[in-house]
């Protein structure tokens, strides 16, 4: 009876949550609608913009990016929260913005992730042990592989791999966003349809923007709001596998969900205290439901024995959570120009979910612009964690607890990121090409380059280094 009386508890709680989430978007929406009819007609009385109406955006603009991510640590999830979490992932990813009429931008972003990381053949090492590299023997080995989640890859590697190293592994993606700006450029709208591909995981999302600026222009307020609906092949551990002839441990379940659905609301408004300080606050409400854990990472409890197979621990259970997660994080930023040399631009962010996790975030940047050509910025990032209700290193979770998980990526932990950038940008643009296309010639607008050093308390380190050139033609 205690246990019906639990469970009846929580759907009461998930339908409150939701019903909460719903009315909170619907004030949101209505406070950003009473805003944007308040400000309208001061904003076109005091600034008379249709007269003469300048393009958004005068050309197309090409964004070439890339960046490189290399990991070291030994917490990798796939083998139960022990194992080297060793990964590398490049992303070559393109941006492009073509200005439709004087008013519309269509964006478009397509990108491309390769990931090399030994947790493939960990997800099932049995298939790997017993190859020896022949193409029929590799049916089973496994289905998928890390992804990237955040800034930071949130799914670790282990040892493992062939003769031939790690496999890599590819994720594709791409967005399509149409924006619109009013004749006197005070307000904003647009929408959005993205994607997201790889072996074992689909996904495709859309979400809708609004800009409002006002007090001319010294003021603005943001809201943008997205959905994402994923889809999830359930591959599990080669030891949880009929294929391997092996006896899952006892009490084990196959996992009853293979889908992702996340949704988020964000409000945010800035403010021009004078000449040389901005002000921003944002908040957000993300909410998710499905299948939140990952079904191939593995968990070991400390009631039980561990069993092994050619030397290879085989796990009791694979990571189970619950199936809704709410998250609120709320952020301020504060931006200062000392002088015309340097800028002082600082955020802070503060983190909670309802699976206990809260964290502080601090980032700071001084770029400093040496030359009407040339800035350097420096950074700084420092982030503390508190962990999950859910988490426990391997051997620590008993086999009577529902949810479990040995992510450490849902531990306690801190982290700095430490890292320099810098900017060539000359006004007139690097170099240009005179075109056939009067008015409108080739140009390299700038190159951005920017190198960051990742620590963790735990023993994850990584080294991340990005690019970024402009052109427009």
């Amino acid at each position: 009876m205690e246990v019906k009386l639990v469970a009846v508890a929580a759907v009461i709680s998930n339908k409150q949550l939701k019903k909460i989430m719903k009315r909170l978007l619907i004030v949101l929406l209505v406070v950003f609608t009473a805003i944007i009819n308040a400000q309208e007609k001061k904003d076109s009385i005091a600034v008379n913009r249709t007269a003469y109406k300048k393009k958004v955006l005068d050309n197309v603009e090409v964004n070439f990016l890339y960046s490189n991510y290399l990991q070291n640590g030994s917490h990798a999830a796939v083998t139960g929260g022990v194992g080297d979490e060793k990964l590398t992932d490049n992303t070559p990813a393109i941006l492009i913005n073509i200005p439709l009429n004087a008013d519309a931008i269509l964006s478009v972003d397509f990108g491309v992730d390769f990931t090399t990381s030994a947790s493939t053949d960990q997800i099932n090492p049995f298939a790997v042990a017993v190859t020896g590299g022949g193409e029929g023997d590799d049916r089973d080995k496994s289905g998928t592989t890390s992804s990237k989640s955040s800034a930071l890859l949130k799914t670790s590697a282990s040892t493992g791999g062939g003769d031939d190293g790690p496999p890599a592994h590819a994720r594709k993606h791409g967005s399509l966003t149409y924006t619109h700006t009013s004749d006197n450029r005070t307000f904003s709208w647009g929408v959005d349809g993205a994607f997201s591909s790889e072996q074992g995981y689909n996904s495709v999302g859309a979400g809708i923007q609004f800009r409002k600026s006002f007090n001319n222009d010294n003021s603005e307020i943001n809201f943008n709001s997205s959905a994402y609906f994923d889809k999830l092949d359930l591959i599990y551990p080669g030891e949880f596998r009929t294929s391997e002839g092996l006896s899952p441990s006892v009490g084990f379940k196959l996992l009853d969900l293979n889908h992702r659905n996340s949704f988020s609301a964000a409000l945010s408004f800035s403010q021009m205290l004078n000449k040389r300080m901005q002000i921003s606050f944002s908040a957000d409400i993300i909410y998710q439901e499905g299948l939140l854990s990952t079904n191939y990472q593995r968990v070991y409890f400390k009631d039980k024995p561990i069993e092994t197979v050619n030397n290879i621990e085989l796990a009791h259970d694979v990571e189970r959570l619950p199936s809704t997660r709410s998250k609120h994080p709320f952020g301020m930023r504060f931006n200062y120009a000392v002088s015309d040399v340097i800028i002082l631009r600082t955020f802070y962010r503060y983190y909670s979910d309802d699976w206990g996790v809260s964290a502080n975030t601090y980032d700071i940047q001084v770029p400093l612009k040496l030359s009407k050509s040339f800035t350097v910025y420096p950074m700084y990032r420092h982030h503390s964690q508190q962990q999950s209700t859910y988490f426990a290193p391997k051997s620590s979770h008993k086999s009577t607890e529902t949810f479990y998980t040995s992510d450490y990526d849902l531990s306690t932990f801190s982290s700095s990121q430490y890292g320099v950038g810098f900017t060539i940008a000359p006004p007139l643009g690097i170099f240009k090409l005179d075109t056939s296309n009067a008015g409108n010639p080739f140009r390299f607008k700038s190159f951005d380059i920017r190198y960051n050093y990742y620590s963790r308390s735990d023993g994850l380190k990584a080294n991340i280094l990005s690019l970024n050139a402009q052109f427009s033609f």
